[in-house]
């Protein structure tokens, strides 16, 4: 082994107090101080550009309350919070993920794919439909949705090492039943209402508001935080198998139970407040894991990948075609896509050699 492998390779311990502690490697700890470098970059230019086009000097300016007072609206007001949702949704996006592969030992465990984000979307869209499309309403409804879910799929999956092949298995099928429902709800509703749910479903960012929205980013980058720090061992120990989690005292149950609740809490309350966004999920856990090399539960370059995809899937939304604004759930789509072929073709090339 060289000696830039070897430095790679060491485990930093970090403590906070005595109840609390970690380890990663040095090369895990570059590649998320990296992530976040370029994540600080991308919200720069989220802030800068636009119809009107503001230097980083008058950034930071308006960012520290010294600038003029149309430069403070542009800045402070009306692109900062978009561009904070944008990178704390990613980031929890990313700890949803990998939480969820973790505990289904499937590189397809994500929430997009097993059911969860259809869980949250389908009782948001029945909220517009039937109800209205009051934020609180929404927001509401796909809380519930998201944990309904969950209820359904544990019950399902119950039983077993098997358990977390038969939760991707249940959740396949659960999600495709949950996409037809919604698709036939959108189909009966009216039209002013079908028009709100598609909108809301595309997953979106635009008008985005610290008023609306702060809940869930105070909410959520509180449950990620938790996650981090109170899942991370027992995850490591779960990794290993259940048997050797068991003999360690991991609880492999407590464990799958704790992580499908901070998982499905991350994904409901991402779609409560922007609606569904697809693939980061699944993408940034895959892309954090690889950059840091590691094959554990891979939480924190989880979540440093998924604010990087989101702030610039969100960054290419607004100003990738001059002129027009996406809604992010689209570039995510289109992005995510075009990954999962990417992995088809990097896997058929290594079974073909």
């Amino acid at each position: 082994m060289s000696v830039l492998s070897e430095v790679r390779s060491r485990v930093v311990a970090v403590r906070v107090g005595p109840a609390v502690s970690g380890r990663m490697t040095v090369r895990s700890a570059l590649v998320c101080a990296t992530l976040v470098l370029l994540t600080v970059v991308v919200t720069g230019l989220a802030l800068s550009l636009g119809q009107i086009v503001f230097s980083p000097a008058e950034v930071l300016s308006a960012l520290a309350g010294q600038a003029p007072g149309r430069v403070e609206l542009f800045v402070v007001e009306w692109r900062l919070p978009r561009a904070v949702a944008a990178v704390v949704f990613g980031a929890m996006l990313g700890v949803a993920g990998a939480l969820f592969q973790t505990i289904t030992r499937n590189p397809l465990g994500s929430p997009d794919i097993i059911g969860f984000t259809a869980g949250s979307s389908l009782a948001g869209t029945a909220a517009i439909v039937l109800v209205g499309s009051g934020f609180a309403v929404v927001a509401g409804g796909a809380l519930v949705g998201g944990f309904a879910v969950a209820a359904a799929m544990v019950l399902l999956s119950r039983g077993g090492g098997a358990a977390g092949f038969r939760l991707v298995i249940a959740g396949i099928a659960l999600n495709a039943m949950l996409v037809s429902t919604e698709r036939w709800l959108v189909l009966v509703a009216d039209l002013d209402d079908a028009l709100a749910a598609g909108l809301w479903n595309a997953g979106t960012l635009n008008g985005t508001d610290f008023a609306f929205v702060g809940w869930a980013l105070v909410l959520g980058g509180i449950a990620m935080a938790l996650a981090v720090v109170l899942l991370g061992a027992r995850l490591d120990l779960f990794d290993m198998g259940e048997d050797t989690s068991s003999a360690l005292g991991g609880g492999p149950r407590r464990t799958r139970l704790y992580a499908i609740g901070a998982g499905v809490l991350l994904v409901a309350l991402v779609t409560a407040a922007a609606g569904p966004i697809q693939f980061v999920a699944l993408a940034a856990p895959h892309i954090g894991r690889r950059l840091a090399g590691s094959s554990g539960n891979a939480l924190v370059p989880a979540a440093c990948a998924g604010a990087l995809l989101l702030a610039a899937a969100d960054l290419a939304a607004q100003h990738l075609v001059p002129g027009q604004s996406y809604p992010v759930g689209v570039v995510t789509l289109v992005g995510g896509g075009l990954y999962l072929i990417t992995l088809i073709v990097r896997e058929n090339r290594k079974a073909a050699l």
